[in-house]
C-alpha cells in the first residue's frame, strides 16, 4: 500500500521509531522525578509542579515557538549565502525544533551535530554548509550572551551594586567569541593550506586516499565560510541571535515565576536577579559532564547563582529542578512532534513512486525495530506512570464522600461488645477535605473533628494513658501518605486540645511502652528515638549503617516491641518484605511478604498485612520464634481488602480498616471496624459509616474500675 508515493509500513517504522524513542524519554523523565530529587524535597517537588500556572506554562510555549522562528530565520540566512537552494523555512524549523530537542540530550552540546545529520539525510545540504551555518550561529549566540551580561553588569553599576563575578564572566564569554572567530576564519584556512602542504609531501599510499578526503572538506567548509563572512549579513546575523537569547531568557524567567513567586516569597524574582541563575545553569549544563539532558550540572549550575544572590540550597534545588523539568517536558514535546513530521515529509522526498504492480509485501527492518522499542517504551513508560500515580501526591482527593445511615441495631452490637466498657477512636479522614483527625466515642457514636489544619494529617496514636496523640502532619498542604518525606511529627493534648510539633522531617510516629519516648521514621532510611521530657533525638536504626540492610532500603512504618529492644518495619525500596530487627545487635529477622507488621501490646505476637484473603487482603498472625505465619482475618461481607490494623491497648480487640476492593490509600472508600479476636469473622462491627477516605484508627478503652 501506497501513500503519496511512500510504501505505509516505511511511514509506520518511522512513526514508531519515533513513537518509541519519545516513550522512553518520557518513561525516563517521569523516573528522574520520582528519584533524581533528594529524598527530602521530593513532596515539594511535586507541590511546584502541581500548582505551576498554566498560563505561564502556556507563555513558555510560545516563546519557545519564538525563539525556534528566529533560529530558523538565522540558520536560513547563513545556509543561503553559500548556496541558494536550501530547503524552505517549514522544513529549517522542523529539522531546528528537533534539534532544541537533542541539543541536551548528550553533553558538550554534542546534540546540535543532529541539526547537520537531518539537513544532511533530510534535504542533501552537504555535510560543510551545515557545520559552517552551526558554528557561525554559535559564534553568534556567543555575542549576544556577552552583550546581555554586560548589559545586566551596566545596569549593576547604575544601581552601585555591581557583582564583579559577572563582569568576568562576560569577558569570559567574549574572550571565547573572539578566539572562535579567530580558529573559524583566518584560522581554519590557515589549517587547511598547512596540511595541504603536508600531504602534499605524504608518500605513504595507504593514508594519501583519505587524507584527501579530509582536505576537501576542509576546503568545503573554508568556502562556506568565507560565503558566509563575505555575504555582509553579520548585523542581520546579531539582531537574530539577541532576540533568540531575549526570547529564551523570557521564557524560562516565566517558569522561574510561575515556580518560584506562590510558594517562595523570599527569593528575588526581579528579571535581571533570576537571568543570573537562568545564565549560570545554561553553563552548567553546557560543561563536559556525561549527563542526560543535562540534569544534575544545569541545577549545580543555577543553584550556585542562587546561593551566591542570598537563596537557600534547598530553595534552589527546588526551583530549578522544577524548571528544568517543566521546560524538558515542553521541549520534547515541541522537538518530538517536530521530528515525526521531518521523517515523514523527507521520506515522501526520497521515495520513488512504487509501480502499480508491484505486490511484494515486505517489513522494512526499521519497522521491527520500531516495534520492539515502541513495545519496550510502552512498557517503561507505563511501569513508570503506574510508580508516578502510587505516590498520588500529584493530584490530591477532589471527592470526600458523603453520610451513609449506619445499620440498623449498629449501637447495641458495638455495646454487646464492649462489655460494659467505654472509650473513644482516632482516625484520618477526608470527609471534611483534606484529610483531618476526627474522634468517636464508644459506644456511643458521637463524632467530632479533633483537627482542622490545612495541611495534610494522619497516623494518630494515643498514648499509653489515653491522654494525648501523636501523629503526623504534612509540611504542603497536600502530601500522599505513600510518601515517606514532607511529614512534621505532632502531639495533641486531649484535655487542653494544645498542639507542639515534636520532630520536623519525621512520620510514622509510635509510643513507647511507658508512654515517655515516641519513635517515628526520618529521610526514609532512619529510625529515631525521641525523649518527651527533655526532647532530645537518638538514632536507633539506619539502612547501611547500623544494621546491615542495603543503604536505599526504606524503613518503612516502625513499631517497637514492649521491651524496646526489637522494631516490626516493612521494608521497601532495595529489599520488599517485612522484618523484625534488633536495636542492640542490628540482626535482621526477615517475616516474609506483606506489610505493616506490628506487635500485640503485650508483645506475645506480630501481626501484618498480607495478599490471600476474599479481596486480596487478609490479616496474618505470626509466631515469635519461627515468624511463621497463618491467616488470622479475612471478612467475608462487601468490606474484605483490609487495611491499618491495631490491635487496642486491652488486647482483645482488632481495629481496622477495610474497603470493597479498592487499595489506594489516599482516596478508596476505607470503613473502620472492630473485631473481637478469636470470634468468627462475620462478628466484626463497623464503626464509621461515610463513603470517604478513612483511615489509620487506633482505639483506646478506659480501664474498667474494680
Amino acid at each position: 500500500m501506497k501513500i503519496h508515493g511512500v510504501s505505509a509500513l516505511r511511514i509506520a517504522g518511522h512513526l514508531l521509531l519515533a513513537l518509541g524513542v519519545s516513550g522512553l524519554l518520557l518513561a525516563l523523565l517521569i523516573q528522574m522525578a520520582l528519584s533524581g530529587a533528594a529524598a527530602q524535597v521530593f513532596p515539594r517537588l511535586l507541590t511546584l509542579l502541581r500548582s505551576a500556572s498554566i498560563y505561564l506554562v502556556a507563555a513558555y510555549v510560545v516563546l519557545s515557538l519564538m525563539r525556534t522562528v528566529l533560529q530558523t530565520l538565522r540558520y536560513q540566512l547563513v545556509l543561503r549565502s553559500s548556496d541558494p537552494a536550501i530547503p524552505g523555512f517549514w522544513h529549517i524549523f522542523l529539522v531546528t525544533t528537533s534539534r532544541n530537542m537533542f541539543i541536551d540530550m548528550l553533553p558538550s552540546r554534542l546534540g546540535e551535530l543532529s541539526y547537520v545529520a537531518m539537513l544532511n539525510r533530510g534535504h542533501k545540504v552537504p555535510v560543510s554548509s551545515g557545520l559552517s551555518s552551526l558554528a557561525i550561529a554559535f559564534l553568534f549566540d556567543l555575542a549576544a550572551l556577552a552583550l546581555l551580561i554586560a548589559l545586566l553588569a551596566g545596569y549593576q553599576i547604575v544601581r552601585l551594586e555591581l557583582q564583579w563575578w559577572l563582569v568576568v564572566t562576560a569577558l569570559l564569554v567574549l574572550f571565547v567569541f573572539l578566539v572562535g572567530l579567530l580558529l573559524l576564519f583566518p584560522g581554519l584556512q590557515e589549517f587547511s593550506s598547512l596540511a595541504r602542504r603536508v600531504v602534499a609531501r605524504w608518500h605513504w599510499p595507504p593514508g594519501r586516499k583519505l587524507a584527501e578526503k579530509i582536505l576537501s572538506f576542509l576546503d568545503a567548509l573554508v568556502l562556506s565560510l568565507r560565503h558566509a563572512r563575505e555575504a555582509g549579513i553579520a548585523g542581520r546575523l546579531m539582531l537574530y541571535s539577541m532576540g533568540v537569547r531575549i526570547t529564551k531568557y523570557l521564557s524560562l524567567y516565566c517558569l522561574f515565576y510561575a515556580v518560584a513567586v506562590p510558594h517562595f516569597p523570599e527569593v528575588d524574582t526581579a528579571l535581571h536577579t533570576t537571568l543570573m541563575a537562568l545564565i549560570s545553569a545554561e553553563a552548567g549544563a553546557s560543561m563536559p559532564l556525561p549527563t542526560f539532558m543535562g540534569f544534575g550540572s544545569y541545577e549545580a549550575g543555577g543553584m550556585l547563582a542562587m546561593v551566591a544572590l542570598g537563596a537557600s540550597q534547598d530553595v534552589s534545588l527546588l526551583i530549578m529542578l522544577s524548571l528544568h523539568l517543566l521546560s524538558q517536558a515542553v521541549d520534547y514535546l515541541l522537538g518530538g512532534t517536530a521530528f515525526i513530521a521531518f521523517m515523514i515529509m523527507t521520506k515522501s522526498k526520497s521515495t520513488a513512486i512504487a509501480t502499480t504492480n508491484d505486490k511484494t509485501w515486505r517489513i522494512p527492518w526499521y519497522t521491527l525495530i520500531g516495534l520492539a522499542l515502541c513495545a519496550f517504551a510502552s512498557f517503561f513508560l507505563l511501569k513508570e506512570v503506574r510508580q508516578f500515580k502510587m505516590r498520588q501526591a500529584l493530584i490530591p482527593p477532589t471527592e470526600f464522600g458523603q453520610a451513609i445511615t449506619p445499620e440498623q441495631g449498629h449501637g447495641q452490637t458495638l455495646a454487646q461488645m464492649l462489655r460494659g466498657r467505654t472509650g473513644f477512636m482516632v482516625w484520618s479522614s477526608n470527609r471534611g477535605g483534606i484529610h483531618d483527625l476526627w474522634i468517636r466515642t464508644l459506644p456511643e457514636g458521637t463524632e467530632q473533628r479533633l483537627t482542622t489544619h490545612p495541611h495534610t494529617e494522619y497516623y494518630p496514636r494515643i498514648s499509653p494513658d489515653g491522654t494525648q496523640i501523636v501523629f503526623t502532619r504534612s509540611q504542603e498542604e497536600w502530601n500522599s501518605h505513600r510518601n515517606f518525606w514532607g511529614w512534621n511529627v505532632v502531639l495533641l493534648d486531649l484535655t487542653s486540645g494544645k498542639e507542639r510539633q515534636l520532630a520536623r522531617d519525621g512520620n510514622v510516629p509510635v509510643w513507647s511502652a511507658d508512654g515517655k519516648k515516641i519513635y517515628f521514621q526520618r529521610d526514609g532510611r532512619q529510625i529515631v528515638e525521641l525523649d518527651l521530657a527533655s526532647g532530645q533525638e537518638q538514632l536507633v536504626l539506619e539502612s547501611g549503617n547500623n544494621i546491615k540492610l542495603p543503604r536505599d532500603t526504606w524503613l518503612g512504618l516502625p513499631n517497637v516491641s514492649p521491651d524496646g529492644e526489637m522494631v516490626a518495619l516493612t521494608l521497601s525500596g532495595a529489599l520488599r518484605t517485612t522484618a523484625v530487627i534488633s536495636r542492640s545487635s542490628g540482626s535482621v529477622r526477615f517475616a516474609g511478604n506483606g506489610c505493616q507488621l506490628a506487635w500485640a501490646p503485650d508483645g506475645s505476637y506480630l501481626f501484618k498485612v498480607d495478599h490471600g484473603g476474599k479481596q486480596q487482603n487478609a490479616l496474618y498472625r505470626l509466631d515469635l520464634e519461627s515468624l511463621a505465619a497463618e491467616q488470622w482475618f479475612d471478612a467475608p461481607g462487601e468490606f474484605s481488602h483490609e487495611y491499618f490494623p491495631r490491635v487496642i491497648n486491652t488486647g482483645d480487640l482488632l481495629v481496622y480498616g477495610a474497603s470493597s476492593g479498592d487499595h489506594e490509600h489516599d482516596k478508596a472508600d476505607y470503613e473502620i471496624f472492630l473485631w473481637q479476636i478469636g470470634q468468627p469473622a462475620e462478628h466484626a462491627v463497623r464503626l464509621t459509616f461515610h463513603s470517604g477516605n478513612d483511615n489509620w484508627p487506633d482505639v483506646y478503652l478506659y480501664p474498667t474500675q474494680p
